[in-house]
C-alpha cells in the first residue's frame, strides 16, 4: 500500500510538471516489457483528459544498460520526432532520483495496437520494411544525435555462440564482413514494438538498444521475430520488401541471422514467458538458426 501511495503523489506530480494544472485520475503499467518499467497516466488538464507514458529503465537485471540509457533514449526520440518518423514525443526527463528512485523520461501516449491480423500481414511486413528501410536512410550526421554505440563486431559476437563447433568457428573467421556507411539501428526492431492503428503504423518503441552499425542486423533480427510469430516465408517475405526498398546491402544477413538467434536463444529463459510460448519461440528459433547455419556452411 505505501509502495502505491508512494507512486500516485510522484506520478501526480510527474503530470503537473509536465502539464501545468494537469490533475493525475490514475495510472498503470503496461505488461511485456522485459527491459524497462513503462505505466501510463491517465490525467485531466485545463484543456481537457489526455494520457502520458512514463519510461524508467532497469527492469530487467540480466540486462545491463549503460548508465545514461535514459538520456539518450530522450534525445534520440526528440531527433527522430523532429525527423517526422513515427514515434512517440518525448515531453520530459528526469534524472535527479527524487520522485522516482530511477531516471525516467515522459512521451505522449500514442493509440494503437501490436497485434497483426493474418488477412493484414502482408501490409503490414512491406509497412515495417519501409519504416526501417527510411530509417537507415537517414543521415547520421545531419540529426542531433547523442552519442551512440557501435554495433558489436559481428565475427567476435557470431563465434562466442559457436565455440563448441569447430568447423562453423573456422567458417565464421574465415568471413570478411563489408564495410557498410553508419546506418542509424533501432536494434530491437520486431512486431511487438511496433503500434499500428487502422492498417498504419502509428509509434515505433523502445530504442534503448539503439546503435550505430550495419542495416543486416536490424534486419536479421525482424527476420527472426517475424520467423518466430508468422513463419520462414513471412520472414523472407519481409525481407524481400526491405530489399526493394533500401540501397542498404544485406551482404552479412547470413551472419547476422546466425548471431541474434543465438543470442535470442541463450537469453529466453529470462523473459518471463508462459511455458508453452517459450517453448514454441525457442523451436522456431532453433529452426531459423539451423537455416542460418546452413547457409553459412555452403557458402
Amino acid at each position: 500500500m505505501a509502495a502505491d501511495t508512494a507512486l500516485d503523489t510522484a506520478f501526480a506530480e510527474i503530470a503537473n510538471r509536465v502539464i501545468p494544472g494537469a490533475s493525475l485520475l490514475q495510472h498503470r503499467l503496461l505488461s511485456g516489457g522485459v527491459s524497462a518499467a513503462v505505466h501510463v497516466l491517465d490525467v485531466s488538464t485545463p484543456r481537457g483528459p489526455t494520457s502520458l507514458v512514463v519510461r524508467r529503465h532497469g527492469a530487467a537485471t540480466w540486462k545491463q544498460l549503460p548508465d545514461d540509457v535514459t538520456q539518450v533514449e530522450f534525445s534520440l526520440l526528440a531527433a527522430l520526432h523532429e525527423a517526422r518518423l513515427p514515434v512517440p514525443e518525448p515531453l520530459f526527463l528526469d534524472v535527479d532520483r527524487q520522485l522516482l528512485p530511477s531516471p525516467y523520461f515522459v512521451m505522449r501516449f500514442v493509440r494503437g495496437s501490436s497485434e497483426i491480423a493474418a488477412p493484414v500481414l502482408d501490409h503490414a511486413l512491406r509497412s515495417m520494411a519501409a519504416f526501417l528501410a527510411r530509417l537507415h536512410s537517414l543521415d547520421v550526421r545531419a540529426l542531433s544525435l547523442p552519442p551512440l554505440p557501435s554495433r558489436e563486431d559481428p565475427i567476435k559476437a557470431a563465434l562466442q555462440f559457436a565455440a563448441d563447433d569447430s568447423s562453423l568457428c573456422d567458417v565464421i573467421s574465415s568471413l570478411s564482413p563489408e564495410q557498410s556507411p553508419p546506418t542509424l539501428l533501432h536494434g530491437d526492431f520486431w512486431p511487438g514494438n511496433i503500434l499500428w492503428d487502422k492498417g498504419e503504423i502509428t509509434a515505433v518503441l523502445d530504442w534503448e538498444d539503439v546503435a550505430i552499425g550495419p542495416a543486416a542486423s536490424d534486419v536479421a533480427c525482424c527476420r527472426a521475430e517475424v520467423n518466430v510469430l508468422f513463419g520462414l516465408d513471412a520472414a523472407r517475405s519481409f525481407t524481400q520488401y526491405y530489399r526493394a526498398a533500401s540501397a542498404n546491402s544485406l551482404h552479412d544477413l547470413t551472419l547476422w541471422d546466425f548471431y541474434v538467434s543465438s543470442a535470442a536463444l541463450a537469453s529466453l529463459s529470462k523473459w518471463r514467458l508462459p511455458p508453452e510460448v517459450e517453448t514454441e519461440r525457442r523451436e522456431r528459433t532453433v529452426e531459423f538458426r539451423a537455416h542460418a547455419i546452413d547457409r553459412l556452411t555452403r557458402g
